[in-house]
């Protein structure tokens, strides 16, 4: 047996989860818009949960290659046991937060039907049979699609080796494109398209792939190249919301190219962060907000519920200019998330995780 494999961290991919954070922060929290450009530019922040799922594939696909080079094989066990104390202590935590909340207040009707499709993790079926709710565990269904994935993507890279996980990636591409076609045919929901299953899992396969193609390597641009190919995939992203209306628009052949758009985009602003490790290494407070990113991506809504209110009662007794109520509005939403989810990381995240170590292969961040 070969010897362990080295620490794996890229500190540059902390700081792509917190620019994937914000872009979909400010859609949720930048709710007033003036005219159609700026509204398809704002509404391109959705795509920010597309970039968090190839980089999380990128990720786990990259640990998984690393892990089975330095052991000849791949441990599914210890893989399920480090996701499962990742992710579920703070997202069950949520969804009980959230029992609490409906014993206080009277339950909302269908209800237990979400919290058990949640605590199923198919809350994004919910989602797409009900539509969204405004509740504390609102962004949870996105985490349910993650799982999912990865209930499949370990044992295909374990069983079928590289060239089968390439091959399954391929398909699965495929099979979103085809549900993509089917759902713009029979004039499905906005919301039935952006969050089904199949149609997100081309962003996992985007991840999945780049990390088995690009085996370890990473591109060596300066600076200024960064930003030119970040600003190019920003530009896709918007095209794809201003042209496409994605994930609206019911025109099976227009929605094809708007998500079509909106991959090419995540895995463009993808490498204009990778391998930027010396120019972000120094950037501490970037580094950290990236890595309390589930705590700011979990915490984010019922803050921004809560300032709006705030905010709406003290518009109506005071006369401030709408601009700066917004913009006051949405500073104290990011610090008081910000605050939440370091206190959440620090005193309920990091004790598990440090759990977490004792089952890793490849050993990436320090907690």
């Amino acid at each position: 047996m070969k010897a362990k494999t080295p620490n794996f961290y890229r500190p540059e991919l902390d700081v792509l989860r917190l620019f994937a954070f914000l872009l979909v922060f400010f859609l949720h929290g930048w709710d007033e818009i003036p005219s159609r450009i700026p509204e398809s530019i704002h509404m391109a922040g959705r795509f920010g949960v597309c970039v968090f799922f190839l980089l999380s594939a990128y990720l786990i696909t990259e640990l998984l290659e690393r892990e089975e080079s330095s052991t000849n094989d791949i441990r599914l066990g210890a893989f399920y046991v480090r996701r499962c104390l990742r992710i579920w202590p703070l997202y069950f935590a949520i969804l009980g937060a959230e029992v609490v909340t409906r014993i206080i207040r009277p339950t909302e009707p269908g209800y237990k039907m979400r919290l058990l499709a949640n605590l199923l993790l198919m809350g994004n079926w919910y989602v797409a049979a009900h539509g969204f709710s405004i509740a504390i565990a609102s962004p949870l269904w996105s985490i349910s699609v993650e799982e999912q994935f990865y209930v499949l993507w370990p044992s295909v890279r374990k069983f079928f080796k590289r060239k089968g996980a390439q091959l399954f990636s391929i398909v699965m591409f495929v099979v979103g494109y085809i549900a993509l076609f089917w759902l713009g045919y029979t004039h499905a929901s906005e919301r039935a398209v952006w969050v089904n299953s199949f149609v997100l899992f081309q962003y996992f396969c985007s991840g999945c792939m780049l990390s088995l193609l690009l085996r370890g390597r990473a591109p060596q641009w300066n600076i200024f190249t960064r930003l030119l190919v970040v600003t190019a995939g920003l530009v896709l992203f918007a095209a794809a919301s201003y042209l496409m209306f994605v994930p609206s628009n019911t025109n099976p052949s227009a929605i094809m190219s708007g998500y079509l758009l909106v991959n090419i985009g995540s895995c463009v602003v993808f490498l204009g962060f990778l391998g930027a490790s010396e120019t972000f290494s120094k950037a501490r407070p970037l580094i950290y907000l990236g890595k309390i990113s589930y705590g700011l991506y979990v915490f984010h809504w019922i803050v921004l519920l809560i300032c709006f209110k705030i905010f709406t009662h003290l518009r109506g007794r005071f006369h401030v200019p709408e601009a700066v109520l917004t913009a006051a509005r949405l500073s104290s939403a990011l610090a008081f998330t910000i605050l939440i989810a370091a206190l959440s990381y620090r005193y309920f995240e990091a004790p598990v995780l440090r759990f977490k170590r004792l089952f890793e292969v490849v050993h990436t961040r320090e907690v």
